[in-house]
């Protein structure tokens, strides 16, 4: 066997080695790929349901929301009545109170004044 056959001996040999690894890797891909093909659709289906869930949820919120403001609304109505009262009876308790004596002039001036006097 001379140099030349043994060197087509070993490319087709390496030839069929790559075209082996070449099926193996799309076989994986493909596997691979249905796998995944599987799981969006099941994620599809669950994002629907969630979707909708969320719509659901959205009037239920938006429901009891207006039930709340409406019985609630008398009731905030007079606790605003009573929380200005009772600002209004602090400010005009906080106006009455004495104005705090004058300050004292300092003794220096004062000492002045009485020699001056």
């Amino acid at each position: 066997m001379n140099f030349q056959e043994k060197l087509f001996e070993t490319t087709a040999d390496l030839r069929s080695r790559a075209a082996e690894f070449a099926q193996a890797a799309v076989h994986t891909a493909r596997s691979q790929a249905e796998a995944a093909a599987k799981r969006a659709g099941k994620l599809k289906g669950s994002l629907g349901v969630i979707n909708g869930a969320g719509r659901e949820l959205n009037k239920v919120a938006r429901r009891h929301g207006v039930q709340f403001v409406k019985q609630n609304s008398l009731l905030a109505a007079k606790v605003r009545e009573d929380v200005t009262a009772l600002a209004l009876s602090t400010f005009a308790s906080l106006q009455k109170k004495a104005a705090a004596p004058k300050a004292r002039k300092p003794a220096a001036t004062r000492k002045r004044k009485a020699k001056a006097a």
